[in-house]
């Protein structure tokens, strides 16, 4: 075997698994069909469903690297050839290449930075991709100089590309995404005492806040939401309200269940409150990974730890009919708040109006829900 064919031998199968794991994640991006090791909750979960998985806000950074590789993967295909006209294109694909490769390293060095310094939470199949990436870059660089070209120059281009990508990015980003609406519906509304609160409780200005104990976004903002309380002088009630058909009625069933543990999550933690009440606060923070959008608290672990909290009195705790009475009354409140688009958490309810942030700033949130919600 000649060394091209040793080079497209190695090369091809690299290119074409970066190219199928770019096309699946912008298929997961797209249609939001989980992805194996990708649960809600899971680093992963939180890398993907960041603003920083999409650039020029709703593209999905996945789109441009499938481009990327698939060029390559074309450049590879038709390198060789022993006629003029192939001669004359190989030259310019042995230029090409190397840009390409520069773009790919300079992606991979600002998703990895992302990932390490913004997000804190590393998704495997990004990381898988840069890497793999990393090493077909290496690849043709090396080729090219042993076929007799100066690959730098292309390289360098290359990375001043992927760092023009980074900038585009970067300001273009919005400070916060959300999701506003109204409804005409008259509401469930909950009354002091019957949920968890946070902040003033004679505060005039009051939400409730639906949230899953599942969900990465509504982890993310539970670590700013005493701050939040204070700055505003809001009056919040804290419910649980699970994201999956097995359990809530106004979450359509398709097959796909990505909040599959949130019904015996939210039943754990709500035999906790009713019977526990002194101890929720920590067992609610511990179920919400403590502010960490990466942790994952399986139903085994949550059913472990409210055992040894509720001791003897579990299985009456967990029997108690306040739970389906409380569930009954938060899904209608989900289900009149939602609509067939619009149907996410963490979700601010004030009087007839709603607000879906995501957004981990304090003072953004603020002005989001003044300017939304009128609060």
């Amino acid at each position: 075997m000649d060394a091209l064919r040793r080079f497209k031998a190695i090369l091809l199968p690299i290119c074409a698994a970066c190219l199928g794991i770019a096309l699946w994640m912008v298929f997961h991006s797209l249609s939001g069909v989980p992805m194996a090791g990708c649960a809600a909750g899971s680093a992963c979960d939180s890398v993907m469903g960041s603003p920083w998985a999409y650039v020029l806000g709703r593209i999905p950074v996945s789109l441009p690297a499938a481009v990327l590789y698939a060029l390559l993967l074309l450049c590879v295909l038709f390198l060789g050839g022993k006629s003029e006209e192939s001669r004359s294109l190989g030259k310019f694909l042995w230029r090409l290449m190397p840009l390409l490769g520069g773009c790919i390293v300079g992606a991979a060095l600002w998703f990895i930075w992302l990932q390490a310094g913004v997000l804190r939470a590393f998704c495997r199949y990004c990381t898988a991709l840069h890497l793999l990436g990393c090493v077909v870059a290496a690849i043709v660089f090396i080729k090219a100089r042993r076929e007799g070209f100066r690959p730098l120059m292309p390289f360098l281009v290359g990375l001043a590309l992927a760092a023009v990508f980074a900038v585009v990015q970067a300001h273009t980003k919005p400070d916060s995404i959300y999701d506003a609406g109204q409804t005409a519906a008259a509401l469930p509304m909950f009354e002091e005492g019957e949920v968890p609160m946070l902040g003033d409780s004679g505060s005039e200005a009051g939400m409730t806040l639906l949230f899953d104990f599942q969900c990465s976004h509504c982890r993310r903002l539970h670590g700013i939401l005493p701050e939040l309380a204070e700055k505003g002088g809001y009056r919040i009630l804290l419910c649980p309200v699970p994201l999956s058909s097995a359990c809530n009625p106004y979450i359509p069933s398709s097959g796909i269940d990505r909040f599959a543990g949130s019904c015996p999550l939210t039943r754990y933690a709500l035999a906790v409150w009713y019977n526990r009440p002194e101890t929720y606060a920590a067992f609610w923070n511990w179920l919400l990974g403590d502010g960490d959008p990466k942790a994952q608290i399986t139903p085994v672990d949550a059913e472990r730890r409210a055992r040894v909290i509720l001791g003897e009195d579990y299985e009456t705790a967990m029997a108690d009919p306040r739970i389906d009475t409380y569930l009954r009354k938060a899904e209608e409140l989900f289900g009149r708040t939602s609509t067939s688009e619009k149907s996410g958490v963490p979700r601010f309810i004030g009087g007839q109006r709603w607000l879906v942030p995501e957004t981990d700033d304090t003072d953004a949130l603020l002005a989001l829900i003044q300017s939304e919600l009128g609060l």
